[in-house]
């Protein structure tokens, strides 16, 4: 693939057929537009050729996390004491479908937002939009307690985890090997809803810090099924979710702490 910077269409379809995607598979998606240069129509092209890689059958699922929603509780230890928005409740924004995601997800999530026929999840902080033949099947239920609901019913179809110019640090599927053996992890916190009588605060569980995520790439080996390829100047990686997943287990199984930031003052990684 060119590394010159400048990405076109075809040089998109060929990165996603150099990873062997195709019709039918159900992919979620963490990627950077701009870690690939400059992309010839931009985050549509780049979501045009990934949906048409993976065909009309195919599904694709993106996190669409808003942190404007959220805020800390007293019972909460996950977020650290002087959170920016203490006592400064009213700089929230209550989530709506139409209010855009966090800019760390990407133009590409936002772009898929407004995709034709896209779906997004109700959760007020870990919201995901879909699209494609499953796509109804993963945002269709919200569950305030359960963040991860969505990526764990993507999990049934043997889905691709497809990273494009990020690390594991922004894989959200790699939190599911943390939900029984890590639970205190995923702490209580809230998030500014909207209902019918108007704005109103929901108590949500968190996902936890993910920082740590990257320790994963040294034990990557053969029983893990990951592809990798260049477009533009990003490098992309697929991987299958189930293997990454159980691969994240397996550490956790031997050192509870594997996974950890290393930050003493990350007090999710503390805990």
């Amino acid at each position: 693939m060119s590394s010159s910077g400048k990405v076109s269409p075809d040089d998109l379809s060929e990165g996603f057929a150099c990873l062997g995607l195709q019709d039918g598979d159900s992919v979620m998606l963490h990627a950077s537009l701009e870690s690939m240069g400059t992309v010839d129509g931009g985050a549509a092209m780049v979501l045009h050729r990934l949906t048409r890689a993976i065909g009309k059958n195919g599904t694709l699922l993106m996190p669409t996390f808003t942190s404007v929603t959220r805020h800390a509780t007293a019972h909460s230890d996950f977020t650290l004491e002087g959170c920016w928005c203490e006592e400064w409740e009213s700089r929230h924004i209550p989530f709506i479908p139409e209010l855009q995601p966090d800019k760390e997800i990407g133009a590409i999530a936002h772009r898929l937002c407004s995709w034709p026929s896209s779906r997004r999840s109700k959760h007020p902080a870990y919201s995901y939009v879909a699209v494609g033949n499953h796509g109804d099947e993963m945002v269709r239920e919200t569950d305030l307690k359960d963040p991860l609901l969505p990526a764990r019913k993507l999990l049934k179809h043997n889905p691709r985890v497809l990273t494009v110019g990020v690390g594991l640090p922004t894989v959200t599927a790699i939190h599911l090997a943390e939900e029984k053996m890590l639970s205190s992890k995923f702490v209580k916190e809230r998030a500014l809803a909207m209902s019918s009588k108007g704005q109103m605060w929901v108590d949500i569980r968190s996902i936890g810090c993910s920082n740590g995520f990257e320790k994963l790439r040294p034990v990557i080996g053969p029983a893990v099924d990951l592809r990798q390829t260049t477009i533009g100047r990003a490098k992309v990686e697929s991987y299958s979710m189930k293997d990454l997943v159980e691969s994240a287990r397996a550490i956790l199984k031997e050192d509870p702490n594997g996974l950890s930031c290393g930050n003493s003052s990350c007090l999710s990684c503390h805990r």
